[in-house]
């Protein structure tokens, strides 16, 4: 299905036709399609939608380099345009940056499911050199020069952004960390023990930080407990959606 926010032809898939709803935003470089069996499951009990967020699947691009509030504010119009102001939201990796804001600052979420979410953002000492580094070097070398050195340092997500690139680098340097107390709505925390992406701390900090918080660990799993380990993660997920 298809329709325009904020200016953007926007896609997004919607099953089942339960009177609660279901909004499930992707991670970084994912799609709706990705998540199309674990939706049809979760229909029985909810309406799901699955949303293409802005530059990924068949949603178009933003002309403007997006924030991560500017995604926020993107779904918050899209809720209001499909007329689904109260929703359980699953936000996996960057989607839960997402869910982070609309459960902090809107009243739109009621259910908070975040799958080895990011957004905490604190970084080591060999970050920071790093960050500096290439800020220094961006006054003496080439653009060019400095992305290639980027892209031989950076993570896999760096290196396959594409045009997305300036959005990534904007989105991934805004610690969402502040907001963590202000969720007041119940919050599921489900996290892979071999994501190298969200490590430990990171997942341990949001459990001390999320007022109503669980913390459940799918074992085995890195980034993508879903896809990984989808049995084990419907499970974990459909006890708590229930």
């Amino acid at each position: 299905m298809q329709i325009v926010v904020d200016g953007l032809l926007t896609h997004y898939q919607s099953i089942g036709d339960k009177p609660k709803k279901l909004l499930i935003l992707p991670g970084w470089m994912h799609t709706s399609d990705a998540w199309l069996s674990i939706a049809k499951a979760l229909s029985e009990k909810y309406a799901v939608v699955i949303l293409d967020l802005p530059g990924f699947g068949k949603t178009q691009k933003p002309d403007t380099t997006y924030s991560i509030y500017d995604y926020a504010t993107f779904v918050q119009h899209f809720l209001d345009k499909i007329e689904a102001k109260h929703v359980t939201l699953l936000g996996h990796s960057f989607g839960g940056r997402l869910g982070i804001i609309l459960a902090a600052k809107t009243d739109y979420v009621t259910n908070l499911v975040l799958v080895d979410a990011a957004g905490v953002e604190k970084r080591s000492t060999g970050a920071k050199i790093k960050i500096m580094f290439f800020k220094f070097i961006k006054i003496f070398l080439p653009k060019h020069t400095v992305e290639k050195l980027r892209g031989n340092v950076g993570s896999q997500d760096y290196k396959t952004s594409g045009e997305m690139r300036e959005i990534f680098i904007k989105v991934i340097n805004e610690d969402l960390t502040y907001l963590l107390s202000e969720i007041v709505t119940p919050t599921l925390l489900i996290w892979g023990n071999n994501d190298m992406e969200v490590p430990e701390w990171k997942t341990k900090l949001m459990k001390k930080s999320i007022p109503r918080v669980k913390l459940r660990v799918v074992w085995g799993s890195g980034h993508n407990p879903q896809s990984e380990k989808p049995k084990e993660f419907m499970e974990i997920l459909t006890e708590y959606l229930t």
